[in-house]
C-alpha cells in the first residue's frame, strides 16, 4: 500500500549550500508571502538585531539579538520579522553538503545543535561571544559569493568551524548537575538518534533497547536518569509531535495519519492521541489555527 500524500509545503534547496542575509530573505518574502513549511535541508539563522517571532513546530521564540536558531530537515517553521531592516545571516545546507568535506551525519548529530524532540532551544550569546562567531559567518558569506577556485571546500571548512564554535558555546552554557558517565551518555545519544530514525516503525521501549543490546528496564533507567523523561514518554512525545504536524499542516484524515505513524488500528491511534494531548484528534484539528 502506498503512503498517502501529506500536502505539507516542502521547501527544497536547489544547490547543496546557500548563504543569504536576513535582509535579502525579507526582501524575497515581501514578494512571496511565507507560510509554515518544512525543509529538506538544515537552516541556521544568526540574529544580530531583529524583531519578530520564529515558530518552530509548535513553539514560538521571540527573535532576540545575538541569538542563533537551528532548524533541522522535516521541522515545520515560520519566521515573522516585524523590523524593516533586520541584521543577521541565514545559512542553508543539505545533509550531504558536509559529507563531501569529511564531516559525517553522526558528527553533526553529536554536536547537539539541531533537532531533538525534547529540545529545540536557540543559542543565546553574549556580545563577546557573537563577536567571536561573526568572523566565521563572514568567512562563509565571502567564500559563497566569491568565484575563487575550491570555493566550496573553503565554505565547508568555514561551516565546520562555525558549527564547532556554536557547539563550544552551547557546552559552556550547560549547567551539569553531575558528571555524565561516558557509557550512559552514549546510550542516550544513540537512543535519541534511533527514535528520530525509527519512531514511525518502533513504538516500544524494548525495540530500541534491542538495538543497543540492553534490557528495556536498563534503557529506561538511563534515559530517565539523564533526561528526566522516561524512554516510553520520549518515544510517545516524538509520535505526538509528528501527529500534530500532520493534523495541522496536512490534509490527511486520522486514519491516514495513523497509518503514516505505524498504527494499523485507528482506535489505538485515537486513544494514544487523546491521552497525549488531552483532546480527541478531531478536536485538535478543529482548534488548530490555519
Amino acid at each position: 500500500m502506498q503512503k498517502p500524500e501529506t500536502h505539507i509545503r516542502q521547501a527544497h534547496l536547489p544547490t547543496p549550500f546557500a548563504y543569504r542575509s536576513m535582509l535579502e530573505v525579507e526582501e524575497r518574502r515581501s514578494q512571496t508571502p511565507d507560510l509554515p513549511h518544512r525543509h529538506d535541508y538544515f537552516t541556521v539563522i544568526v540574529v544580530e538585531r531583529a524583531q519578530g517571532v520564529h515558530q518552530i513546530d509548535f513553539k514560538e521564540y521571540t527573535l532576540r539579538e545575538n541569538t542563533v536558531y537551528f532548524v533541522s530537515p522535516e521541522q515545520i517553521h515560520h519566521l515573522t520579522v516585524t523590523e524593516p531592516n533586520p541584521r543577521g545571516h541565514v545559512i542553508l545546507f543539505r545533509p550531504d553538503f558536509l559529507q563531501q568535506y569529511s564531516f559525517s551525519p553522526s558528527q553533526l548529530y553529536d554536536m547537539d545543535l539541531f533537532f531533538n524532540c525534547d529540545e529545540s532551544l536557540p543559542l543565546e550569546l553574549t556580545p563577546d561571544e557573537i563577536n567571536e562567531l561573526l568572523p566565521l559567518v563572514r568567512g562563509i558569506a565571502e567564500e559563497t559569493r566569491s568565484e575563487r577556485s575550491q570555493k566550496w571546500e573553503a565554505v565547508g571548512a568555514w561551516l565546520k568551524l562555525f558549527l564547532l564554535q556554536c557547539k563550544r558555546f552551547k557546552s559552556d552554557k550547560k549547567v551539569l548537575n553531575k558528571t555524565w558517565d561516558n557509557r550512559q551518555a552514549e546510550i542516550v545519544k544513540q537512543f535519541k538518534n534511533d527514535v528520530e530514525l525509527f519512531f514511525r516503525k518502533y513504538h516500544k521501549v524494548n525495540e530500541y533497547a534491542d538495538r543497543q543490546h540492553l534490557t528495556a528496564n536498563h534503557l529506561n533507567d538511563v534515559i530517565k536518569s539523564e533526561t528526566g523523561t522516561s524512554a516510553k514518554e520520549f518515544i510517545q512525545n516524538r509520535l505526538a509531535l509528528e501527529a500534530k504536524r500532520l493534523a495541522r499542516y496536512s490534509e490527511l484524515n486520522a486514519k491516514e495519519i495513523a497509518y503514516q505513524l505505524g498504527y494499523d488500528d485507528i482506535a489505538h491511534f485515537s486513544k494514544f492521541f487523546k491521552k497525549s494531548e488531552g483532546m480527541a484528534f478531531s478536536e485538535f484539528r478543529e482548534n488548530a489555527e490555519p
